[in-house]
């Protein structure tokens, strides 16, 4: 019998969606799990889960700097830390009755969200099996750590190291790099991915990406491609900002840069592979999927808080090059385009995909595998 597992994640950020889809396909391989995967807003939908997302959201979107403040504030950390599982009491109702019915010996969190909410039910003697808290960043915040998780997957050796110094034992932390859809380990011959997306083999390719939740910056950005003296065809990927795709589409574009404007797409990886450069900001999943295709990488954009602790941790390890205005942005294209910058890609994969001591997602879950199925729940609320 295969031991159940729970995969939870928020749709509030495109690598914590994706890290909980990737882990689900690493673990489907497996004889001995059987996973499923759940959107936690979608679980506990309601007026409280959606004010959240729109308080974060405007903030995020709005007011940025009050973000960073909030992100980095010893105070605001001593005041919000122990009142997370008290908030989450209040949206664990569906959570609850989700593990009754489905009954996982391993819930899977890719946000402390989802984190907060079943240690809150652990707490309570209400979730009795293991709960191992993952993560998508390249840096630790003290909000992610609950008392309550039997395992922690750190995508770097920074990230076990702070866990140690928070006083988290060592059994309790493993290293899993980033977990990444497979089909971005397959590569494609970039003439071969041209001809497959209807773009020229005739000239480079600029790929602007910016995940779930693109932002008006790049129109900006894409206005100053257009104008470059340097020959290149522009593939911007709007996500799901429709306002955005339309007003992209409005632009004429010249002759040395002809474009082609994506909404959503499901062919992130054959872009990858057609394209010589990428342009956006950081994201866990993205930028190892970039590595893999040895795609060099323009971040921009960059807001305070977890993209900025992301971005200084990629800088250090020269792993990507930050363009802070729309024009610097285009400088470092030229650059590369021009091969004046040059990227490391043995050192880039062992920084992010695959550091030293990384083990895979199976072995980290037989450290906490139940030898036998018990009953881990109470008919209770």
């Amino acid at each position: 019998m295969k031991t159940k597992i729970l995969i939870l994640h928020t749709s509030v950020g495109h690598g914590i969606k994706l890290t909980a889809l990737n882990i689900a396909e690493q673990l489907k391989h497996s004889e001995e799990f059987e996973p499923r995967v759940e959107d936690i807003q979608k679980v506990e939908a309601g007026a409280i889960a959606k004010s959240i997302e729109r308080v974060y959201s405007t903030i995020t979107d709005r007011i940025p700097g009050l973000w960073g403040y909030l992100y980095r504030s010893r105070p605001v950390l001593f005041i919000t830390m122990p009142l997370r599982k008290f908030f989450a009491s209040f949206k664990s109702k569906n959570t609850l009755k989700l593990l009754r019915e489905f009954q996982p010996a391993i819930v899977i969190s890719t946000q402390a969200v989802c984190t907060g909410i079943v240690a809150y039910l652990k707490s309570k003697g209400l979730y009795r099996g293991k709960l191992v808290a993952v993560f998508s960043d390249y840096h630790l915040h003290p909000f992610w750590c609950f008392d309550e998780v039997d395992l922690y997957f750190c995508n770097i050796a920074e990230q076990a190291e702070k866990l140690v110094a928070l006083g988290v034992p060592k059994e309790k932390i493993v290293i899993t790099g980033l977990f990444i859809s497979e089909k971005f380990y397959r590569h494609i011959e970039q003439e071969e991915a041209c001809r497959q997306l209807g773009l020229l083999t005739t000239m480079p390719k600029v790929f602007m990406f910016s995940g779930g939740r693109p932002r008006m910056n790049n129109r900006e950005i894409f206005l100053q491609l257009l104008r470059s003296p340097k020959s290149f065809q522009i593939v911007a990927v709007c996500g799901k900002n429709e306002e955005l795709k339309a007003e992209l589409e409005k632009i004429s574009a010249p002759s040395i840069h002809p474009t082609k404007i994506y909404g959503y797409s499901d062919q992130v990886d054959v872009i990858m592979d057609a394209s010589d450069v990428m342009v956006g900001k950081t994201g866990g999943p993205s930028m190892g999927e970039a590595v893999l295709k040895k795609l060099p990488l323009v971040l921009t954009d960059i807001q305070p808080g977890h993209e900025e602790e992301n971005l200084q941790f990629l800088l250090r390890n020269e792993v990507v090059v930050y363009g802070r205005i729309p024009r610097e942005v285009v400088f470092l294209v030229e650059e590369i385009l021009s091969g004046k910058i040059a990227s490391d890609w043995d050192h880039a994969y062992e920084t992010i995909i695959k550091p030293a001591g990384t083990i895979s997602v199976t072995e980290a879950l037989m450290k906490i595998k139940p030898v036998a199925f018990v009953k881990y729940y109470q008919d209770r609320i």
